[in-house]
C-alpha cells in the first residue's frame, strides 16, 4: 500500500504534466486560430477543408480542454480524477495518430506528444490503484452529511435507505 506521500506525488505530477500539456495545447491553438502558425500549403491542403481555423479549434476540444479538465481534476482529487485523467491522456494518444493520418508529416512534436499521452495515461493506472485514495467509510459518509445539511435540520430518519415498498 502506498503512503500518503506517494499518493500525493503522483496526483502533483498527475497536474503538472497535463497542466502543461494543456498550456501548450492552448499556445497551439492562439497559433492555429491568429494565424501564427502554419504547416506549409501541402500539409494545409490536408487539413480537413484546408482550415488553420477548424484545426485550432479541434485542438482546444480535443486536447486542450480535456487536459484542463484533467489537471483541475487531479489537483481536487475527486473520486473520478483518474478516470478523467486517463480519458485526456486517451484523446491525446487518439489525436496524434489522427493528426498523422491527415497530415502525413511527421515532426519531433508527434513522439513527444505521443510519450506525454502514454504518461499520462500511466498517471491515471497510478492514481487509480488500490490504495490510492483512502476509502470514506459510513462513519465519515454520516459524518460528511453532517456538515453539509444545513444549520437547524435534524438527521433524517434510519429508514431513509429503504425503498417505497420496504417502508410498506
Amino acid at each position: 500500500m502506498r503512503t500518503p506521500a506517494s499518493n500525493k506525488i503522483i496526483r502533483c505530477t498527475a497536474v503538472a504534466v497535463t497542466g502543461l500539456i494543456a498550456l501548450s495545447a492552448y499556445a497551439g491553438v492562439v497559433g492555429l486560430l491568429g494565424g501564427g502558425i502554419s504547416f506549409g500549403e501541402t500539409i494545409d491542403a490536408r487539413l480537413p477543408f484546408g482550415s488553420l481555423i477548424l484545426a485550432g479549434l479541434a485542438l482546444l476540444a480535443f486536447v486542450a480542454v480535456p487536459m484542463t479538465i484533467a489537471a483541475v481534476a487531479a489537483a481536487k482529487d475527486t473520486h473520478r480524477s483518474a478516470n478523467l485523467v486517463f480519458a485526456a491522456g486517451l484523446l491525446l494518444v487518439v489525436w496524434i495518430g489522427v493528426e498523422l493520418a491527415f497530415i502525413k508529416a511527421y515532426s519531433w512534436f508527434h513522439p513527444t506528444y505521443l510519450a506525454a499521452g502514454v504518461a499520462v495515461l500511466g498517471l491515471a493506472w497510478l492514481m487509480d490503484r488500490p490504495g490510492s485514495r483512502p476509502r470514506r467509510s459510513v462513519s465519515d459518509e454520516d459524518d460528511h452529511a453532517a456538515r453539509s445539511r444545513p444549520a437547524g435540520l435534524p438527521r433524517a430518519p434510519a429508514d431513509r435507505y429503504l425503498t417505497d415498498h420496504e417502508r410498506l
